[in-house]
């Protein structure tokens, strides 16, 4: 037994503990869990076709298949208001041991609210139902950062701001890939430099536009409303919304920053106190990104850059006509294509990537004014798509050797009666006959 123990104290990797400060003793609470059970699930969830998942799935779960970490789950942290270990169902033993602002003792494993259960679940949730739901990331871990209760009154001011600088510090230092930041608060110089030290280290940092219907480069919004960040920071893949018609969900806030759309409404996902919840914003948008980051991790390995990710991300993604545009991104998320696409080998581990420039401009960007004008984007997604390719390819293959068997039961006999000498053949004779006109 000490033997074993001391082999598993070597090989268990080993992080540092969460240095954020807990809240305020007055404010501190046990967390309570979702008691409320949920509802059936009415309706069968679109997401995971309409981003192409089940085929890049082929490729990539969430394990990381070269580099340093390589048979390794990749890790995506989920700051939020927890993440709900009641739903093993989901999650299985891939819920690591996280943090709690609010109940130290309850390590990120307990959600009040439902908001981060339902982030992790879209993120790297595994199978549920009779192939109803599948996280995008479903071998990856979840290391739960609980700093966010539920309440109503709970903002997203300076305070709070820089309570989330700290848990994305934690978040790096106790292993994570990817970041998933659900959530809007100001900037704040701590919030800034935790964003810039994270990517700085490798690790890709996801975040939600938000559901105000703010344009982000407006600078006469006052300090205290500018609740969009860290989404509006460089570097940061920042996400906005769609619906299942790929239409922008137009609550969204958007601007120059913004980076792709993933769905976003009419969204069904395990709900923390079990069964389903049917929900919309660009909060759950968010994890589809984040969940997609992780499988480019695993696929190209942990040395792949926050700033390959993200340009990958933004080259694949099913383009608007004018390429870019401040609602609508790059486009739409595309997993299927950014594992599958073509890429440069030499820029993954490239920390100065640029932006590749959409081919398919063909009118002048969209303005603010313009906002009547955003259309959907024309998916035409094929979720059998792949099967389809290799059944038809299954198909073409066998005409070949069935025309191949039937030429060949053709020579081979005459081959044989000439000896395979040979063969010559006669002039035919045309008869001639009297013109009877």
């Amino acid at each position: 037994m000490a033997a074993a123990g001391s082999i598993l104290l070597t090989t268990a990797p080993v992080y540092a503990e969460f240095t954020l400060d807990p809240a305020p003793a007055d404010e501190q609470v046990p967390c309570q869990p979702v008691s409320d059970p949920g509802e059936p699930l009415n309706t069968r969830p679109w997401a995971k076709n309409f981003i192409g998942l089940d085929d890049a799935h082929q490729y990539n779960r969430g394990t990381f298949e070269t580099g340093s970490k390589e048979g390794d789950p990749v890790t995506i942290a989920v700051i939020d208001s927890g993440v709900a270990a009641e739903r093993s169902d989901v999650f299985g033993d891939r819920l690591l041991s996280g943090y709690d602002w609010w109940d130290p003792s309850a390590k990120g494993q307990c959600d009040s609210a439902y908001h981060g259960t339902a982030v992790a679940s879209i993120a790297a949730g595994g199978p549920v139902g009779d192939g109803d739901f599948i996280g995008v990331a479903p071998e990856a871990n979840i290391l739960p950062i609980r700093v966010f209760s539920g309440a109503k009154d709970e903002g997203g001011d300076a305070a709070k701001s820089i309570v989330v600088a700290g848990a994305i510090t934690d978040a790096v230092a106790n292993g994570a890939d990817v970041i998933n930041l659900s959530l809007v608060v100001v900037t704040t110089p701590d919030l800034e430099a935790a964003v810039e030290a994270a990517i700085d280290a490798g690790v890709v940092v996801v975040g939600a536009t938000g559901n105000e219907n703010k344009n982000m480069d407006d600078g006469s919004i006052e300090a205290d409303q500018q609740t969009y960040y860290p989404a509006n920071y460089p570097g940061v893949i920042a996400v906005a919304a769609h619906n299942q018609s790929g239409n922008w969900y137009a609550s969204s806030n958007f601007g120059e920053h913004i980076d792709l759309l993933a769905p976003g409404q009419g969204l069904a996902f395990p709900y923390a106190g079990g069964e389903w919840k049917v929900a919309e914003g660009t909060s759950f948008a968010t994890p589809f990104v984040a969940g997609a980051a992780a499988l480019l991790k695993g696929e190209f390995g942990a040395e792949a850059t926050p700033a390959w990710i993200q340009a990958r991300l933004q080259e694949t993604a099913i383009h608007p006509p004018d390429g870019f545009n401040i609602y609508q991104g790059y486009g739409v998320l595309n997993v299927a294509e950014a594992l599958t696409a073509p890429f440069d080998a030499s820029e993954v581990t490239s920390v100065d990537v640029d932006a590749v420039p959409t081919e398919d401009a063909v009118s002048a960007p969209l303005s603010e004014e313009d906002r009547d004008e955003i259309g959907a984007l024309d998916v035409d997604y094929d979720p059998l798509g792949l099967q389809k390719t290799i059944a038809w390819a299954s198909v073409g293959g066998a005409i070949v050797l069935v025309a191949l068997v039937l030429v060949l039961r053709t020579i081979i006999p005459k081959g044989r009666r000439r000896r395979w000498r040979a063969g010559t053949r006669e002039p035919e004779k045309v008869s001639v006959g009297a013109d009877s006109g």
